[in-house]
């Protein structure tokens, strides 16, 4: 998070008297602000590391209330003591401030992520990267955040650079606003105080706008307006309606601003006991920790010290603030990237990663933040002679030079580097094939003394998987599993989604067959389209298709998943279609499949017991409506889900630690469904894959050398494939 080092050392000096009509405000240095940035840098890391308190990520928009205000001061002294605002001079100081450690990180964590993560996690990570460096990496997650392939993925490294994104964004354009206000004001020959008013009042009506559209874009498409500069800027704007009131703020009572700022800190501290990630956000829960940040502010404005504050003020708290904009571009990829070599509950992983946060932004604020931002790196000749001859020597910075600086950097890099590819080949990497699993005779599995059901052959191969200490060489590698690895007939042939407009084209087999199967459900429908296609396509069946994005294969009504989830409003009429589809077709067999994760998400709001039994109830209705229909309905049971490879698959882990077991809800589901078809007697059945996956109630990650899901919930084209025999036997058994 970026703060223009707290107004560059919020400008020690006072403005010339009288030329903004009052108090500056940062008229000296305020110790208040650099606690309050240490405050919201430290529930940030709080969250990201322990997942604690509820509302840690508050601290990003406790952020934005200084920077706004900290940026507009250092504008409106500026024009108060020149009389113009030069853009040519801001965007120096901002580069200075922003570009030399937020390129060190990313150039750190690209690197790294080629040494730790699996090859299109890497990869990923590095075009996160450029989308960082171009200060537009907020549109580049909410775009992924709301990619349905994208959902369940590993976070990336680099997500926390969304928000410098949106200061940079709101300080491309707001200077410029500034120019034209006091531009159009300085045709009506106002007063400094008057042109401060103007200003006041034109920067409230702006944030008022932005505020009114953050509760619009918030409560239509909740996951972009998070990462949305538009629903972001009345935050900003907050703070910068408070730097063109200082004048005003100035002549609060000595006796009240305590109170202000202690109440400000207790609204912070309410933020974050109750606020959650599913309350709506930014607007209106934003606007609790946003207010508590502004009183904090105004209640220094104009005092020499805050001295009842001591939380903020003390020196610990103090420098912790001064070092927070390294700490906040650090600590995220240390979160992340070390859970690649330890496993999160490791003992050893939350002190390091608190060690190494700490000692890299320590190192990279003294030897390259501070350096660079006191230099005059970018200024012109005629600058810097000026500049040498207005700082007495004896107030010059003594210490590093932007040279050394930039040599600190790359020792930086090149030390994490090579420290890292150390433990890699030591650890060995996430790609390199290990040892294959014992031989099941070596862990006293005998194998049947009547020839084996292809269920029990299935059990063996699992429980070798679950007795293995060694990760094998997997198909397909452990490097190459992404969004690409799901079901060919989602990923390759897009008929994920579909319609009237391209049913034809979701036809598999042999069109001339003389007996159809069609597929109903949602995206863990046609996850399970290649077993479907193996088992029933040798057996004269064509399989038509008719699955739909999000859209449970039961009639029932569901609220969207996230905000791109534009087929929850449709899966109503969808439903309609399908039915009157299958009708048209007659079918011989229907197979329907849904996420169980479904159930959490009723249009009726019902939860719980409630949400149960409306599940149970539109789950029987629908394969009553079915019948005349089709002559069979199979409803397949989603698997349960896992913990993705990329969050349990470390330099140090084993494979029991991507071992899962079904939750409780997950068995829940279950048995509801289970329920409902019984009364349906040989016309459906219920066909429960947790064997074929589990057994005694755990479940390995790899089985027969084979990852199960690239993402922790769908299949693997390759995994889905060798279900096909098991589903065949499941829905034709042999005779006994």
């Amino acid at each position: 998070m970026s703060v223009q080092s707290t107004l560059e050392r919020q400008e020690r000096a006072p403005d010339p008297a009288g030329r903004t009509g009052g108090k500056s405000a940062t008229r000296t240095f305020r110790g208040d602000i650099e606690g309050l940035r240490a405050v919201a840098v430290i529930v940030v890391i709080f969250d990201h590391l322990l997942g604690w308190p509820s509302g840690g990520f508050i601290g990003v928009d406790i952020f934005f209330v200084i920077s706004g205000f900290l940026i507009t001061s250092l504008l409106l002294k500026e024009h108060a003591r020149t009389g113009r605002v030069s853009l040519v001079d801001f965007y120096r100081r901002r580069i200075r401030r922003i570009l030399p450690v937020s390129l060190l990180v990313l150039v750190v964590t690209v690197a790294i992520g080629y040494l730790l993560l699996p090859g299109a996690r890497a990869l990923g990570t590095l075009w996160d990267g450029v989308y960082s460096a171009l200060f537009v990496a907020n549109w580049h997650f909410a775009f992924v955040g709301t990619d349905y392939l994208q959902a369940t993925n590993a976070i990336s490294p680099l997500q926390h650079y969304w928000s410098l994104a949106v200061e940079e964004q709101f300080y491309f354009v707001w200077p410029f606003l500034l120019i034209v206000i006091f531009a159009l004001a300085g045709r009506r020959t106002l007063s400094a105080r008057a042109l401060i008013a103007t200003v006041a009042v034109t920067t409230g009506v702006i944030t008022l706008a932005f505020l009114a559209w953050s509760f619009f874009e918030t409560s239509t498409s909740p996951a972009i307006a998070y990462f949305s500069t538009g629903a972001r800027a009345w935050e900003l704007g907050i703070g910068a309606l408070l730097a063109a009131a200082a004048p005003g703020l100035a002549k609060l009572p000595a006796l009240l601003r305590p109170l202000l700022a202690w109440f400000g800190l207790a609204l912070i501290v309410a933020s974050l006991l109750l606020i959650s990630r599913d309350s709506p956000f930014p607007a209106p829960w934003g606007m609790l920790p946003v207010a508590g940040a502004a009183l904090v502010i105004a209640a220094g404005i104009g005092q020499p010290e805050q001295r009842l504050l001591f939380p903020l003020t003390n020196p610990v708290s103090r420098y912790v603030g001064k070092i927070s904009y390294s700490l906040y571009l650090w600590h995220f990829p240390v979160v992340i990237l070390l859970a690649t070599v330890f496993a999160t509950d490791s003992p050893v992983y939350l002190p390091l990663a608190l060690v190494l946060m700490v000692a890299l932004s320590v190192f990279s604020f003294h030897f390259v933040e501070d350096p660079i931002r006191h230099s005059l790196w970018l200024e012109t000749a005629q600058t810097r002679k000026r500049e040498r001859m207005r700082r007495p020597t004896t107030t010059r910075r003594p210490g590093i030079t932007p040279a050394q600086a930039w040599i600190g950097a790359l020792v930086v890099v090149t030390l994490v580097i090579v420290s890292v590819s150390f433990i890699a080949l030591k650890g060995g990497t996430s790609s390199a094939p290990q040892a294959d699993p014992a031989p099941v005779a070596d862990l006293g599995v005998q194998p049947p003394a009547e020839p084996a059901t292809l269920l029990a052959t299935r059990q063996t191969e699992i429980t070798a998987a679950l007795a293995a200490t060694a990760w094998p060489a997997t198909t397909p590698a452990f490097d190459a599993l992404g969004d690409s690895s799901g079901a060919p007939e989602w990923v390759d042939d897009n008929c994920l989604s579909v319609s009237e407009k391209n049913a034809v084209g979701c036809l598999y087999g042999d069109p001339a067959a003389t007996k159809t199967a069609v597929l109903l459900g949602d995206s863990m429908a046609i996850s399970y389209m290649p077993a479907i296609r193996a088992a029933l396509e040798p057996l004269g069946y064509n399989v038509q298709s008719l699955t739909m994005f999000s859209c449970p294969a039961v009639n029932i009504s569901v609220a969207p998943k996230n905000a791109s989830d534009a087929s929850a409003a449709t899966c109503d009429d969808h439903h309609a279609w399908v039915y009157a589809e299958v009708a048209r077709l007659s079918p011989d067999l229907v197979i329907m499949s849904s996420l169980a994760g479904s159930i959490v998400r009723l249009a009726s709001g019902n939860e719980g017991a409630a949400a149960l039994t409306e599940w149970q109830t539109a789950t029987a209705e629908t394969i009553t409506a079915l019948q005349g229909a089709t002559d069979h309905v199979a409803v397949l049971s989603p698997p349960p889900a896992s913990t993705p490879f990329a969050e349990c698959k470390t330099l140090t882990s084993a494979p029991a630690d991507c071992t899962y077991s079904p939750s409780s809800l997950y068995q829940k589901v279950v048995a509801t469904e289970q329920g409902a078809i019984e009364q349906f007697g040989d016309f459906a059945q219920y066909v429960n894959v947790v064997p074929w996956l589990c057994v005694d109630n755990s479940c390995p990650a790899v089985i027969d050398n084979t990852p199960v899901f690239f993402d922790g919930q769908h299949f693997v084209r390759e995994a889905s494939t060798q279900l096909g025999p098991l589903l065949a036997e499941a829905l034709f058994p042999p005779a006994t």
